[in-house]
């Protein structure tokens, strides 16, 4: 035996033995050769490949457009290695099939076209195992810090469970009008992944912020008391003959008069200037301790609380409370999100961001804000002013509720396309049978 022919049959033996498949088609795609791996990949017995035209075995097959359409590419572009990952279907089985073309070379001339195909079916199988596994992982983390925020507030759990619900809902809706914006499963997962997380960030908040249901909040009872004990001082000086018996009167009816001021304003949706007014007037009187000491009425928190404009929190209050959504995407960003899950921290950390640059904590605008982050304010906006569960505010009617969100469209803070799009869905519709808080 030559040395040329122990080469040749060493080839040979090698590419017959491959457990990748091997096939050499013609320039006029014809197969010349193919080896058993290449042979058992496609389905197909060798002695009955061999000599066939391409077109006629595969060409003919709407479910092998992609492996055929592979072929083609690479004889009409021989200036380049083709490759593809591509479904490929035998007559029992659907595979998973990685091709490789190249030319083969009788010195500077093109002779044959190469192609090497790999059976990937099972290590995609085992791929989407693990990709299942991660986002199960994934779906158990969520749950799990859902759970963590419903243990220190239930009413924010709620929040979260209906925006879930209204986002799945309006998704849906995607779906079935066949509307240009519609998520694939992937993007479909991610973005209620979002929308379950959006408040994780609250994790960091005190609760006694998170709760609060009014100005005040337990305060109040501490302002009861003083005023008690101021009762009871002014008393005292009546028995020791201090105060006339008018006076003491005219006090005790003040005192009831302010008191009551403050048990309506704690609990008021808006504080008007009148109302401003009168407690800065309360805030400037003292009453005398009984070693002499002047004592203001109100203290300065105090004073601070009662004078929010609308709302519960002071400003110092609601910076902390703003801060959640820095707090979301710090945590988030901590996660190794697998692909197509990536932007989740940034959908979830900006669904405060309004589209006229208004919103916290970046001041986002226009563009710089996800389409996907528009529908999330709103559905937060929209769950928000509708609750029946919360302490610290009544539930907005539906009318005025839409009328608000509307409202806020045409200042530019709210996507008004997309408004009109949830609107129009009716996916708000399945939290229309939220329970009043007990």
């Amino acid at each position: 035996m030559t040395t040329d022919t122990q080469n040749e049959f060493i080839q040979q033996s090698i590419i017959h033995d491959m457990s990748e498949g091997v096939m050499i088609i013609s320039l006029e795609g014809t197969v010349q050769y193919l080896n058993p791996a290449a042979a058992d990949i496609l389905g197909m017995e060798q002695d009955k490949l061999t000599g066939q035209k391409m077109s006629s075995l595969f060409f003919n097959n709407e479910k092998n457009d992609a492996f055929g359409q592979t072929i083609l590419e690479a004889i009409m572009d021989a200036s380049s290695i083709h490759y593809n990952l591509i479904s490929y279907y035998t007559d029992t089985e659907e595979k998973t099939i990685y091709v490789m073309t190249s030319y083969l070379h009788d010195e500077d001339k093109k002779v044959a076209l190469i192609v090497i195909l790999t059976d990937m079916t099972t290590h995609v199988a085992m791929r989407k195992r693990y990709t299942e596994q991660l986002l199960t992982l994934l779906d158990s983390l969520v749950q799990a810090l859902a759970a963590a925020i419903e243990e220190r507030s239930y009413f924010n759990a709620s929040h979260t469970k209906n925006m879930v619900k209204m986002a799945e809902a309006f998704l849906a809706w995607l779906e079935q009008t066949k509307h240009p914006w519609c998520f694939d499963a992937t993007k479909k997962h991610a973005f209620l992944m979002s929308v379950w997380l959006h408040d994780v960030g609250k994790l960091s908040v005190p609760l006694r912020i998170m709760n609060k249901a009014s100005r005040l909040d337990t305060g109040l009872d501490t302002i009861r008391s003083r005023f008690g004990r101021i009762h009871l001082l002014d008393r005292i000086a009546l028995l020791e003959g201090r105060i006339t018996s008018q006076t003491f009167t005219n006090r005790e009816k003040e005192r009831q008069e302010w008191l009551s001021l403050i048990e309506k304003i704690n609990t008021a949706g808006f504080l008007s200037d009148e109302e401003a007014a009168q407690v800065q007037a309360l805030a400037a009187l003292h009453y005398t301790e009984e070693d002499g000491t002047a004592v203001p009425v109100l203290t300065a928190e105090e004073t601070t609380c009662l004078m929010i404009k609308k709302g519960t929190l002071t400003d110092e209050e609601r910076t902390l409370m703003n801060s959640h959504v820095v707090v979301t995407k710090k945590i988030l960003e901590r996660v190794c999100f697998p692909e197509g899950y990536a932007m989740v921290p940034e959908w979830a950390g900006s669904h405060h961001e309004l589209k006229n640059g208004t919103g916290y904590p970046d001041h986002k605008q226009g563009d710089e804000i996800p389409k996907e982050v528009y529908l999330l304010t709103i559905l937060d906006i929209f769950e928000a002013l509708t609750a029946k569960d919360r302490p610290y505010k009544k539930a907005i009617p539906l009318e005025k509720a839409w009328a608000i969100l509307h409202s806020m469209a045409d200042e530019g803070s709210l996507d008004k396309d997309m408004l009109d799009l949830f609107e129009k869905s009716g996916a708000w519709k399945v939290i229309g049978e939220q329970k009043p808080l007990l």
